[in-house]
């Protein structure tokens, strides 16, 4: 691949970008030949000339004199163009900027709020050769990452993502020099020599610049500061080999995100959680057409495995939504929460829902005083994400009358989960319509007959395993089920009239267990073996 030299005024001129040239018209000529973004209040030392500065303005004095002054830096260092974001932080492009641009022969290029700076970026990376565009490729693609990981996990998720890409150490450090957060090791030793750095900086006067980088004997130090406001931490990043241009790029974006999630306010989170509440419900949309590459954004990726853990009465569903969200940030695993006036559910990656599940149960535990059940759904494609949802939603309806148990819909056979799903009236209504004849029979008796009744059914109708198992004659036995199906009305030996009793006798053993006392639902339905019984549900005590 060939470089493409890419002007300011091409730039300008794709309209996709939705860019516009507001002054230094007599330098739109000018070739970009990287781009790169800061919200340094002068990040002169890490550039050389010919790049594209896109920037949100987070840092920009308030002052025109100051703000006059930041474009005469930049056009002194050489650079190609300064694209000023307005829709973010500035509506509009501030007018000391536009008039500077004009009188220092520096073109500013006004970026509309819908147009995201990784667009600008690609259309810059067409224009560069084969070897600059692998690595500004991985650039991308790490900005990309901390751009997720900011979204899923916070801060922590930032630090954690960067010290992964660039194998170092990176930490954040509040006003007072306390280490806040950390990613990578020797984190506490980092965090003592960004300290004493600082501290040197505010014994010379120059507490007010704490963006520098510093090479000794432990290696390479950068620290940049978080935001302009008095007060704001630092992102330092340690390792023992210098950071080439583009990690140090990738250090500037890291700093921008940690400031934008410092500074971000309460309704910009609320957004998020709509926006990941939809996606949420869009892959739940029956023949819907989500985006899948919209997971990408949230931390999945559209091939990986999904599952859905989902609670019952978990309270009013922002607050639920808030708190279960709070409690996974920290885990670092990329979730979707959604939650409404019946419960909550969380789609997590396949291998990290027991911990999902865990990590919310717990939450919603502590804020409810009260113990809480999970169901967990399948793993699934995230195309078939529906499906998962309806397991866990069922597994969870079979799990409330479990209180403290995560039951997997894998574990429930399907007498479980029919019955187990259902209310206690529902339950004696089942029971009593098939049954009711014959406790009127034994009223008052030792109960011959409906032992005879369990085991005749639970043996699927085998004469001989029968008379073994109560220890009568085989003829005793023919007589036992002809009256037994005389007072129900139903044939015994017929299999699906013999189901239907079935169903009655495990519908009034669950009646049994539900009103058993804490130690006795801690242990689940307890079925009898034989062919005719169904799969006991292995739901598992947390």
């Amino acid at each position: 691949m060939t470089a493409v030299p890419l002007t300011i005024e091409q730039l300008c001129s794709q309209r996709d970008l939705g860019l516009r040239l507001v002054a230094g018209e007599q330098a739109k000529t000018n070739v970009i030949g990287w781009a790169h973004t800061s919200e340094l209040p002068d990040p002169t030392r890490w550039l050389e000339g010919g790049e594209l500065l896109m920037t949100l303005g987070l840092q920009l004095p308030d002052d025109p004199v100051e703000q006059r002054l930041y474009v005469e830096r930049l056009a002194a260092v050489g650079l190609a163009g300064l694209a000023f974001d307005a829709g973010v932080i500035h509506h509009a492009v501030p007018e000391a900027i536009v008039r500077a641009g004009d009188e220092f022969g520096l073109p500013i290029v006004a970026i509309p709020g819908p147009t995201p700076f990784l667009a600008i970026s690609r259309a810059v990376i067409t224009s560069i050769t084969a070897d600059q565009v692998a690595e500004v490729a991985q650039l991308s693609r790490n900005q990309e990452r901390l751009a997720g990981a900011a979204l899923v996990s916070g801060s922590s998720g930032v630090l954690s993502s960067l010290q992964r890409s660039l194998s170092a150490t990176a930490i954040t450090l509040d006003a007072s020099g306390e280490l806040v957060e950390a990613a990578g090791p020797k984190s506490k030793a980092l965090a003592e020599r960004v300290g004493k750095h600082l501290s040197e900086g505010g014994r010379r006067g120059a507490s007010r610049q704490r963006s520098f980088s510093h090479v000794d004997d432990e290696g390479y130090l950068i620290v940049q500061k978080l935001g302009k406001v008095k007060g704001a931490g630092v992102l330092a990043v340690g390792r023992r080999r210098q950071l080439q241009p583009n990690e140090r790029l990738l250090v500037a974006h890291a700093a921008t995100l940690l400031a934008l999630l410092l500074d971000r306010p309460a309704h910009l989170r609320e957004a998020e959680m709509r926006l990941r509440r939809m996606l949420f419900r869009s892959l739940l949309r029956p023949g819907g057409e989500a985006d899948l590459g919209l997971l990408r954004y949230v931390g999945f990726t559209p091939e990986q495995r999904v599952a859905v853990v989902a609670f019952v009465d978990t309270g009013a569903p922002r607050a639920a939504e808030a708190l279960v969200d709070s409690a996974l940030s920290a885990t670092g695993v990329p979730v979707l929460i959604m939650a409404n006036s019946k419960g909550l559910a969380v789609l997590a990656p396949a291998q990290s829902i027991a911990e999902v599940a865990e990590v919310a149960r717990a939450a919603l535990e502590r804020e409810r005083a009260q113990p809480l059940s999970a169901g967990v759904g399948g793993s699934v494609d995230v195309s078939a994400v529906l499906d998962s949802f309806r397991q866990a939603s069922a597994a969870a309806r079979y799990a409330a009358s479990h209180p403290g148990e995560v039951v997997d819909f894998s574990d429930l056979g399907i007498f479980d989960f029919l019955l187990g799903t259902q209310s206690r009236d529902t339950l004696a209504a089942i029971a009593g319509s098939v049954l009711s004849p014959l406790d009127a029979a034994v009223h008052g008796h030792p109960g011959d007959l409906l032992r005879t009744t369990n085991e005749f059914v639970s043996h699927g109708g085998q004469w001989e395993a029968t008379s073994a198992a109560l220890g009568v004659h085989r003829h005793t036995l023919r007589s036992r089920i002809d009256r037994i199906s005389a007072l129900l009305g139903r044939d015994l030996t017929s299999a699906s009239e013999r189901a239907e009793v079935w169903l009655a006798l495990k519908a009034r053993e669950l009646l049994s267990l539900t009103s058993a006392g804490a130690a006795d639902k801690a242990k689940g339905p307890s079925l009898p073996t034989g062919k005719a019984s169904a799969k006991p549900a292995r739901s598992k005590k947390r």
